[in-house]
């Protein structure tokens, strides 16, 4: 559970997200003013671009791999089981990806991340 967290929150501060293909696929970068200056071109690089695509969650010490998606009734929203490789073995959490005007939202227990599109 730590380490899912710690990868969420990383994702947050740095890095890269991959989802199943659908809705969400694209380049995004954190909504938040400490983060103007990200790069929307370099995805995967520390002020790069979050990307989603495929069903593979990257972040540092983290590979993760999203699963299960359950559309949410009458949202652009997806809830997904994230399957996150660790020292100590997998750790499962859920998370929803949703759609908003700008971009999605990402969020996990106890935290949401605002991510607008790079376009």
């Amino acid at each position: 559970m730590r380490l899912v967290s710690a990868a969420l929150t990383l994702t947050a501060l740095l890095l890269p997200l991959a989802a199943p293909a659908g809705p969400f696929d694209g380049r995004y970068r954190p909504n938040y003013d400490w983060a103007e200056s990200w790069d929307c071109r370099s995805a995967g690089a520390p002020g790069g671009a979050l990307m989603i695509s495929g069903d593979t969650y990257l972040a540092p010490g983290a590979n993760c791999t999203l699963s299960d998606p359950v559309e949410v009734r009458d949202m652009t929203a997806v809830l997904y089981d994230i399957a996150c490789d660790g020292p100590d073995g997998p750790e499962r959490q859920r998370v929803m990806i949703l759609a908003h005007a700008f971009g999605i939202y990402v969020i996990a227990e106890g935290l949401v991340l605002d991510w607008l599109r790079c376009d």
